[in-house]
């Protein structure tokens, strides 16, 4: 009896501690659709593999670090102000379709574009080396899709493309050509490995009432070959690589520590060297994302060097500045030319 009078007499009290919790629940919970980038900070990458030592009396006494972004997917509305407010932070609308999907497949995107960037770094590098890395070209793995396409209906995240039309493809530069030359409209088949087990999936190009394009919903750069390396036959042997991790943008930094283990001179001279930028089996490097976040978090980590993509080299040195930082920051298009810096500048001290 006592407690449905206090009821009685405290209802509208309850009704608005109510109201205050819900809000309150929403403001530090509820998901926008935005993504936020936030400052970093750089990871050391000499010890993200290890190869057979061949130098045993090399010492290697400086770093290469790759730079990373604090990333905060789908914040709260509370996160969202604090970025807002935050000078530092850059705020992204997201798709309706990227805001649906969840965080885990976001990440296993990440993954994949992680794994590219490894089988691109360690074919890079033993080649900048002159050493022989054993691999065979097992498909194409698929990171992503183009929304509202038919690959986005029929294909999934990390999905290995091994057949088109019954007809064996070895790499990504085999499946493209093949990719190109079907007609528009015509049925094909793809045969995949989903799992580690075989499927095959009908599907066909469309044509865009926009632009009267025909597509099948893949590009490019949501593809990568599918390598499997051969750790023991390659020379150096491969002892152990580190996986974790996320995204591509590490790739010119993991190239460059690759490749110190794979000559006798210590080509980081003492310095603590960080950049970013991806790369591919040839060397090249390519953009990527939140340099501005990078270089704050590699300012305040005191590196001494930076590589970075040309493309982002003005808003680099833009954030250095505002960081009030003496940091050198050197563009650079291939491989070749990071080591050729270093080379060049530090070899002789």
């Amino acid at each position: 009896m006592k407690v449905k009078e206090w009821l009685k007499s405290n209802y509208k009290s309850l009704i608005i501690y109510g109201i205050i919790y819900i809000v309150l629940l929403l403001f530090f919970v509820f998901p926008l659709p935005y993504s936020v980038d936030l400052p970093g900070g750089v990871e050391n990458e000499n010890v993200f593999l290890t190869v057979e030592n061949i130098y045993p009396d090399k010492t290697i006494k400086g770093s290469f670090n790759s730079s990373y972004v604090t990333v905060i997917d789908k914040p709260s509305p509370f996160q969202y102000l604090l970025a807002k407010l935050n000078k530092k932070a850059e705020i992204f609308k997201m798709s309706k379709v990227t805001y649906s999907e969840p965080i885990a497949e976001l990440l296993e995107k990440d993954k994949l574009y992680k794994a590219s960037s490894i089988y691109n770094a360690l074919i890079a590098s033993y080649n900048a080396a002159g050493k022989h890395l054993k691999y065979e070209e097992k498909g194409v793995v698929i990171i992503d899709r183009i929304e509202n396409t038919p690959a986005y209906q029929a294909l999934k995240v990390g999905d290995i493309i091994i057949k088109i039309n019954d007809k064996q493809v070895k790499n990504l530069e085999e499946a493209w050509n093949i990719l190109t030359t079907i007609p528009c409209e015509e049925p094909f088949t793809l045969t995949v490995l989903r799992n580690k087990n075989e499927e095959v999936i009908n599907t066909q190009k469309v044509r865009l009432e926009t632009d009267n394009s025909c597509i099948l919903g893949l590009y490019q750069g949501y593809l990568y070959t599918n390598y499997e390396i051969d750790y023991e036959n390659s020379n150096p042997r491969i002892i152990n690589i580190d996986w974790s991790g996320y995204g591509p943008s590490a790739g010119l930094i993991q190239a460059l520590s690759i490749y110190n283990m794979l000559t006798p001179i210590d080509i980081t001279f003492g310095l603590k060297i960080a950049g970013t930028g991806t790369i591919d089996v040839n060397g090249n490097v390519g953009p990527i994302g939140g340099i501005k976040q990078k270089v704050y978090g590699a300012c305040k980590a005191k590196v001494d060097v930076f590589f970075t993509p040309p493309v982002h080299y003005e808003e680099a040195v833009e954030a250095r500045d505002l960081m009030k930082s003496k940091m050198i920051i050197v563009p650079v298009e291939t491989l070749e030319e990071a080591i050729n810096y270093l080379m060049e500048n530090y070899g002789q001290n």
